[in-house]
């Protein structure tokens, strides 16, 4: 990634085009700063390596919201401080309070914001907790709301509003009925969508203001155009086919990687460089890096084997190009690791222990808490302890149960190829490698709490725990390593921005006039613990802020 262009002055340049604001990646972050600058009357360039949608567009169809209309048609009481309390628990400090409740508050409006752009919500309610319902459900606990712990702070309500699409059996491709219809409104706005083009370099002022940047791109619509249209699209198709970890991946990787230097030929020999001014603001809105295995490597190394979530587009481009200008990053080596266990239902109910044999989080919890904990802090370890009841309770519910293809099929491999089995608690510990006295003790005290005897130290209420008794007993491995049981990544660090604009901030914190980021190129709402929803809520939540902001600094120009 080159440095940025500095220049004197926006009149030393030979500029080749100019809008208000120019919004680099147009998935939901993008789609949404498009659409809500062009409401307020400006004039919107944006451009797209690939053909827009971003990892959005890929994504369950999840937007986390309280108290909002949908709820109330469901029957459901929620609101704005109840969400705020819950979503407290699992934010953290990843952005100011002041932040976190304006998210909350502009929640319902967002909701209905959606509805008038053509974005469909439905009301069909999944009450009970799960990782991602048969999909003729669409409002759901996405989150940890439900735990004994959490309700004891907030009032619990299903919060993750799936957007209205047709039912499948994979939790992916939902998200393009909500980028879809935001990008026909964006159209019908006059919002002018360059795919193809690539941003190579911002254009820095002597105030050390962006004023604009260069891309490269293929003159649109001629062959040339077209066929690495064509190409690229199979390269994406290739890289997301298999998880990097899964057995054979490496000839589906292999097969991309020659399919991009086709597309590098393709560049080399018809690319053309343009510079473009923005006369109010740049927005970067390119995604995360969780595809750039080195840039993962060097910033969270423990998450190598992790299944990536998103798209090859999200490779920390935009991350890197806003640093050229000066902008600080954050919580860079933050990572939402997804470990599900939910369905099948039975796991959850059933301890987890690390490689010393020692349970150390409540297993009824989200599933990238689980990641987080026992990649953060348990070396990526994970076995469920299951007895005889639990073993015939999982074969039952993944045989008959009502499971998507994606949370039956890596259960019964896992079960099948994962698994260990001892007539003894101390015979499955030396299976393990644990020692079988530790291992004995976890159990002894497990059953305990099950049983009402004593309180859990973890937090797990007894009505979610089931008492090992009869044997044979049985481990599941569910750690990182388990390629049959893919952890599923997404980075959530980014460029630093300052929270009232989402103009970029440098290290002494001060604000990069003319640079904004979104999405996950920026921190955010999600970039502490995520739960389902709340990263396409904060793409819509930040997009829009970006530009508001640009449309208020255009009004008092």
């Amino acid at each position: 990634m080159p440095e940025a262009l500095h220049v004197s002055e926006a009149d030393a340049v030979q500029w080749d085009e100019s809008a208000d604001f120019v919004i680099v990646g147009y998935g939901g972050a993008g789609v949404s700063a498009a659409v809500e600058a062009a409401e307020r009357g400006l004039d919107v360039l944006a451009i797209d390596r690939f053909d827009g949608g971003g990892s959005t567009a890929m994504n369950g169809g999840v937007y986390y919201a309280g108290g909002t209309s949908v709820q109330e048609e469901a029957g459901i009481e929620d609101s704005v401080e109840e969400m705020y309390k819950y979503l407290k628990t699992e934010v953290g400090d990843a952005v100011q309070d002041e932040t976190l409740r304006e998210f909350c508050e502009t929640s319902p409006e967002s909701i209905e914001w959606l509805k008038k752009h053509g974005v469909g919500f439905n009301s069909r309610a999944y009450m009970k907790k799960i990782n991602y319902p048969d999909p003729t459900y669409y409002l759901y606990h996405s989150d940890n709301s439900l735990n004994e712990a959490r309700q004891k702070i907030a009032r619990s309500a299903p919060r993750g509003h799936r957007v209205q699409a047709p039912p499948k059996d994979m939790p992916t491709g939902y998200g393009v009925y909500l980028t879809g219809p935001l990008s026909k409104s964006a159209e019908d706005l006059g919002v002018r969508f360059r795919p193809q083009c690539e941003a190579r370099q911002l254009i820095v002022d002597d105030t050390g203001s962006v004023i604009g940047l260069v891309v490269l791109e293929i003159p649109t619509g001629t062959p040339a155009w077209e066929e690495r249209r064509k190409l690229q699209a199979r390269a994406n198709r290739l890289m997301t086919l298999l998880p990097p970890t899964f057995p054979g991946a490496f000839l589906t990787y292999g097969m991309a990687n020659k399919v991009l230097a086709k597309v590098a030929k393709i560049e080399e020999k018809h690319r053309v460089s343009k510079r473009i001014r923005a006369r109010h603001g740049v927005c970067l809105s390119a995604g995360g890096f969780i595809f750039n295995r080195p840039m993962v490597h060097h910033f969270a190394p423990q998450y190598d084997l992790g299944l990536p979530l998103g798209q090859p587009g999200d490779d920390g481009s935009g991350i890197r190009l806003g640093q050229t200008a000066g902008g600080a990053v954050g919580r860079m080596g933050k990572i939402s690791a997804w470990r599900g266990i939910n369905p099948p239902d039975t796991f959850p109910h059933y301890p987890m222990v690390n490689a010393e044999g020692k349970r150390y989080i409540d297993e009824t919890l989200y599933m990238a808490n689980i990641g987080d904990e026992m990649c953060e802090r348990q070396d990526g370890v994970g076995f469920l302890i299951l007895d005889k009841a639990g073993k015939k309770a999982t074969w039952r519910e993944l045989f008959f149960g009502k499971l998507m293809g994606f949370q039956r099929n890596p259960a019964i491999l896992t079960m099948m190829m994962r698994s260990k089995k001892a007539s003894t608690i101390e015979g499955l510990a030396k299976k393990l490698g644990i020692d079988p006295g530790t291992l004995r003790r976890t159990v002894e005290h497990y059953n305990r709490a099950a049983r009402g005897e004593i309180a859990d130290p973890l937090g797990k209420s007894a009505k979610d725990m089931s008492p090992i008794a009869e044997g044979p007993y049985y481990s599941v491995d569910v750690s990182i390593t388990n390629n049959l049981l893919p952890m599923t990544t997404m980075t959530v660090g980014g460029l630093k921005v300052e929270e009232r604009s989402g103009r970029v901030i440098r290290e002494d914190g001060s604000p990069i006039d003319g640079l904004y980021a979104a999405g996950r190129t920026a921190v955010g709402i999600c970039s502490n613990i995520y739960v389902s929803g709340l990263s396409m809520s904060d793409c819509v939540f930040s997009g829009r802020r970006a530009a508001r902001h640009v449309a208020a600094k255009a009004d008092g120009a």
